[in-house]
């Protein structure tokens, strides 16, 4: 495979019985050698309490299962000792594994085990309804910082088991909760006053000593309602300092970490929502950020939340621009026996759409095109059977694609300044971000192939996408307007300038229903008067639902950080179908088709089609339309089974069976599977 696999495996995935503890096991399971394993230890105090290997002990229910859940498809939660989990470690390792030791920060109350934290409530996160769970950027009572504790345990926790290095999730990095609701305890205040040579109001002053619910709700007030930006920019600092300790020490053993690292769905909200600079966490230390990408499971278990396919996916993307010198293991939810959400048996056509996609996500920079995932993190391991380690191999394979020479669906163009400049505006408006944007136009149908940065512009050709062009640096603007290789495509705020910058757009038009309304334009295209009429009109379509009003500033964040995280200003729904069919016309390049898809050139002259199918009930029909007469089709995923039907022309929705081009059909009928991806090939 052209990429990384690694499994993460809670402790009920292996075989305690065996004389390896499972290692042989579960590799003849898998069929092949994952990069990486994550023995998902699940409770921090493997960490915590470790005390060295002098006397084998029983480790406690909550390290030996996900949650201490009492069983799988496969086995009861077994007692493991610390003997036996180095035996297991060892063995991965001498199987060509990287083991890695995996935790979270949670709190289950002394349910199974008298528990670290409870010994140490003063690094509880202290949130304006209660306190709960680890914060890791705080301090102990006698002044020492947790990491630096943490980091001693740590490396000797992995150096006796022979872990090749820690990964973490939840409720460690990142925390669980967003940065409105906390931490406002006297410590991360008088962190944040110490960091910004700031003094609180005496009544805050007058408080530290006073950790009651009354009094954090005050500090959060301060602290998130008047000095917002600083918060978020101390979080930063904060997140940078853990990661350049740990990474720091977990580099001078020869050891590794990967985090979860976000817990929202693109760099800006992680940033807003949790004071995570992904980029930063990279530069301190952190070997692999872990996007946590997975909307079919988490759809399957909240409909009510609607799909977030989109919204989810545009992790991948927008975080390989924003960090390029960064390795992302995305996570793929396959299935998860504790949390009872199963997409490889419940939903397999749509696991096989998140697979495709998410190794499909390619940057251009000036080597060529880069796949943005370095690889992918199988989200839980234990219970897949061999059959359907195979079926995954399989579309793992399919899926890691080499050998593209270009994407021809709009690239969408990343800028890290405009990054920075969205975080005032955000606050102030509420306007769209450049995510919200992108997976908008994908819910519409319009798909960008690739992403660009734009200090890498001399390396794109084709249709451009830029949301938000001016948050972008003047220096930006400018390389940007005097692009000639494809149109360009942009929203901006209404009374944006354009003329300044000489462009000179074929078509704009500006949301008239929206109280901030955004402006869409395009420049360098083939567009003509009469198609800046028909866009005018979509955009004019009726919509009076409400906008928001008040002090958009002071507006109630969003509880969750999975469900829609952020609050936005209006943008009207013609307004929305205008810019996703001025995408799709300014952009299309060779192919048409009814159905969402993607094309890409190969370096042998194919053309590699991903034809996505919305509909979650209904199997997709797709009519592909090429200039010149195709020569033939191949299929490339596992569905559909039969060769694609040739079609006299794209009216022609009966079809002829055909196993062979005539030489003269320009068009051809595939099918989709309900909520899934079908892959083919084309020579014309």
């Amino acid at each position: 495979m052209q990429g990384e696999i690694h499994v993460w495996m809670p402790m009920i995935g292996f075989e305690r019985t065996d004389p390896d503890c499972g290692a042989a096991r579960v590799l003849r399971q898998m069929g092949f050698t994952p990069r990486g394993i994550s023995a998902f230890l699940f409770h921090a105090d493997i960490v915590h309490h470790h005390d060295g290997m002098a006397q084998e002990k029983t480790l406690p229910p909550d390290n030996c299962s996900y949650y201490a859940s009492p069983s799988n498809d496969e086995r009861e939660r077994q007692e493991w000792t610390n003997f036996d989990l180095r035996t297991l470690v060892q063995n991965l390792a001498a199987a060509g594994v990287e083991p890695y030791l995996g935790i979270m920060g949670v709190y289950l109350g002394d349910h199974w085990h008298r528990e670290w934290l409870s010994d140490h409530p003063e690094v509880k996160s202290s949130l304006r309804t209660g306190s709960w769970s680890l914060n890791v950027l705080k301090r102990l009572a006698d002044g020492t910082y947790y990491e630096d504790f943490f980091a001693d345990q740590l490396c000797a926790t992995l150096t006796d088991y022979g872990f090749a290095g820690l990964q973490v999730a939840d409720n460690f990095c990142p925390q669980s909760y967003h940065l409105a609701h906390g931490d406002f305890s006297a410590d991360m205040l008088k962190q944040f006053l110490d960091y910004t040579g700031r003094t609180a109001p005496a009544q805050l002053e007058d408080g530290m000593d006073d950790e009651s619910l009354e009094m954090r709700c005050l500090r959060g007030d301060w602290l998130w309602g008047k000095h917002r930006l600083e918060w978020i920019e101390f979080h930063v600092w904060r997140w940078n300092q853990f990661w350049r300790k740990i990474g720091g020490r977990l580099h001078q053993i020869g050891r590794k970490a990967i985090a979860l690292g976000m817990y929202c769905t693109d760099p800006f909200e992680t940033l807003y929502c949790k004071g995570l600079d992904l980029k930063g966490v990279v530069e301190a230390g952190l070997d692999y950020l872990m996007p946590n990408i997975v909307p079919t499971g988490l759809h399957m278990q909240h409909a009510d939340w609607g799909d977030r396919f989109h919204r989810y996916m545009a992790l991948a993307p927008l975080t390989a621009a924003y960090v390029p010198e960064g390795k992302s293991l995305s996570l793929l939810g396959v299935r998860d026996a504790t949390e009872e959400w199963d997409v490889i048996h419940h939903f397999p056509c749509r696991l096989e759409r998140d697979i495709y996609t998410l190794l499909g996500f390619h940057r251009q920079t000036p080597q060529g095109l880069k796949r943005c995932l370095t690889g992918l993190m199988i989200c839980l391991g234990d219970g897949i059977r061999q059959e359907e380690w195979k079926w995954l191999r399989e579309r793992f394979e399919i899926g890691f694609v080499d050998g593209i020479s270009r994407i021809l669906a709009p690239t969408l163009v990343w800028s890290d300044a405009a990054l920075r400049n969205n975080l005032p505006v955000y606050i102030e408006t509420r306007r769209w971000t450049l995510h919200k944007t992108y997976y908008e136009m994908g819910r519409l149908g319009a798909l960008c192939g690739a992403v660009v940065r734009t200090d890498e512009l001399a390396s794109a050709e084709g249709a451009l996408f830029v949301p938000n062009f001016d948050l972008l640096d003047d220096s930006e603007k400018k390389a940007l307007a005097s692009y000639r290789r494809g149109p360009v495509v942009a929203t901006a705020a209404a009374g944006f300038d354009l003329a300044a910058w000489g462009m000179a757009p074929e078509v704009q038009f500006t949301d008239p229903h929206a109280d901030r309304p955004l402006t869409a334009f395009t420049f360098h295209s083939s567009l003509t008067e009469a198609d800046q009429a028909a866009f005018q009109a979509m955009a004019d379509e009726a919509d009076d639902s409400p906008d928001l009003t008040g002090d958009l500033s002071q507006l109630p964040e969003v509880p969750s950080v999975l469900r829609e995280t952020l609050t936005f200003t209006k943008v009207s729904i013609g307004f929305r179908k205008a810019c996703a069919e001025l995408l799709k016309k300014a952009g299309n390049a060779v192919f048409t088709c009814n159905l969402p898809m993607v094309p890409m050139l190969l370096g042998d002259g194919r053309y590699r089609l991903y034809i996505t199918n919305y509909d979650m009930l209904s199997y997709g029909f797709a009519v592909v339309t090429a200039p010149t007469p195709l020569r033939k089709v191949d299929n490339v995923s596992k569905y559909p089974l039969l060769p694609v039907k040739y079609l006299k022309s794209p009216e022609d929705t009966a079809g002829f069976i055909a196993k062979d081009s005539t030489g003269v059909e320009k068009s051809f009928r595939v099918k989709v599977a309900p909520g899934g991806l079908t892959i083919v090939d084309v020579t014309l």
